[in-house]
């Protein structure tokens, strides 16, 4: 990239040169000519007050990156609320991404013009959302049953956009963990993604949903927790570690309660990881029997946020 200097007496500008005001407030990633959109104020995605097929998009201020590596940043104000369509719903569930990007025929198509849109994922049993498209900002996550003819509050997982670099995750079913073994525990619902974490099958037990790539290098704050339907006078806990192997722990907890109450478990770190880390949460009990996990309020959940390099 040649070094470059704006506003001076005798210096040419053009919209890409202009654009590098907006690129100072992108959040910088790991390639030092780009970053990630952000949001300032606003920009909050809810239901409509009869919830329909559409939800709605407030007045805001935002930064949005170009989709290419030129340093550049869009700055986007909305002074007035936007109603934005989602796609009709087939009879399997499906989760999607509310995203804010820009139209520029700089780069693609014909249009100059901002924009708030939904971008579907693929229909499924256990449904997961799409990957994020470069030079967009991630609103909200949306999260269908299958059939849905409307989006309630309840279906629309928060404002994505205040943290681009953490991601969480929850289970809502239960799930069976034997007695007296390791086992990776799964988290199939999207509070909120990032493109620093991606999810996939744990090589233990092959179990979706139970392993977490770490894409971005660097400090990184994980927490998880974990609730078990027990009645035996036993111990439990959780740990976390490298994916398909117990030889490299980072962190563990146990639970010696017991008795007749549901037990929570939770762990928590802070560590520095290496770009491309896949790791697991893992739970294990000593009771007599296999016992069920209890997804109670979000009990079951994962948590990684990405501190700085």
């Amino acid at each position: 990239m040649t070094l470059k200097s704006l506003w001076l007496q005798n210096g040419a500008y053009n919209a890409v040169d202009d654009r590098m005001i907006g690129g100072m407030l992108l959040d910088l990633s790991t390639d030092p000519l780009s970053g990630a959109g952000r949001v300032f104020a606003g920009f909050t995605i809810t239901a409509q007050a009869t919830p329909n097929m559409t939800v709605l998009c407030s007045t805001g201020r935002a930064v949005c990156p170009t989709p290419a590596s030129d340093g550049g940043g869009y700055v986007i104000m909305n002074d007035a609320a936007l109603t934005v369509t989602v796609p009709p719903v087939s009879t399997l569930g499906r989760v999607d991404l509310v995203l804010l990007a820009v139209d520029d025929a700089d780069y693609s198509g014909a249009t100059y013009a901002p924009k708030v849109y939904v971008l579907t994922g693929t229909p499924a049993a256990s449904p997961v959302g799409p990957t994020q498209p470069a030079g967009t900002v991630l609103l909200a996550t949306l999260t269908h049953l299958a059939n849905a003819t409307s989006v309630a509050n309840s279906a629309i997982q928060g404002n994505n956009a205040g943290n681009l670099h953490e991601a969480e995750y929850y289970a809502t079913t239960i799930q069976s963990i034997p007695t007296g073994t390791d086992r990776p525990v799964a988290f199939g619902t999207a509070a909120q993604i990032s493109p620093d974490v991606t999810k996939g099958t744990s090589t233990a037990g092959a179990i979706p949903d139970a392993k977490f790539t770490l894409v971005r290098g660097g400090l990184w704050s994980i927490d998880a927790g974990i609730r078990l339907q027990t009645a035996d006078t036993a111990s439990s806990g959780i740990w976390m570690g490298l994916d398909g192997t117990g030889a490299f722990r980072f962190a563990s907890a146990i639970n010696n309660q017991g008795g007749t109450a549901n037990i929570e478990v939770a762990v928590h770190c802070i560590r520095r990881f290496g770009p491309g880390t896949p790791i697991n949460i893992n739970c294990w009990h000593n009771a007599a029997t296999a016992k069920n996990t209890d997804p109670f309020n979000q009990s079951v959940h994962f948590r990684a946020s990405w501190l700085r390099p």
